[in-house]
């Protein structure tokens, strides 16, 4: 008897990643990742950051078992990326590792600027 289908995941491509910011604006994180590459790393703890946004909403089950494997590979030795207002610009499956294996800190960078977005926000 034949082993059943693998069911396949989606690949990641990290080149595909953005962030919308707070106004819609959508920003290249690996533009952002890359522009702040040389910011001081330090010790944020994870109860201090924003635990309670919506993410992956509309996924379905191979949606979300791609996210899941995401966040089982996850380095926590590699900073999440806060912007100008101190939300998650870049890190989520790292949060996400981070609260499921108990740490109470994260290593982060902040930046302290807000650069001119990749596509700003539409207009109503």
């Amino acid at each position: 008897m034949s082993k059943p289908p693998k069911v396949g995941l989606r690949a990641i491509d990290p080149l595909q990643d953005r962030y919308s910011d707070r106004s819609g604006n959508l920003y290249s994180v690996a533009r952002l990742i890359d522009d702040s590459k040389n910011l001081p790393v330090f010790e944020v703890p994870v109860a201090a950051l924003s635990l309670g946004d919506v993410i992956w909403e509309g996924e379905n089950i191979l949606g979300l078992a791609f996210h899941v494997r995401k966040c089982m590979k996850a380095d926590l030795d590699c900073p999440i990326l806060l912007d100008w207002n101190g939300d998650i610009a870049d890190g989520r499956h790292r949060l996400i590792k981070a609260i499921a294996t108990g740490k109470r800190t994260l290593k982060a960078r902040r930046m302290t600027w807000k650069p001119e977005p990749d596509r700003p926000a539409e207009k109503p």
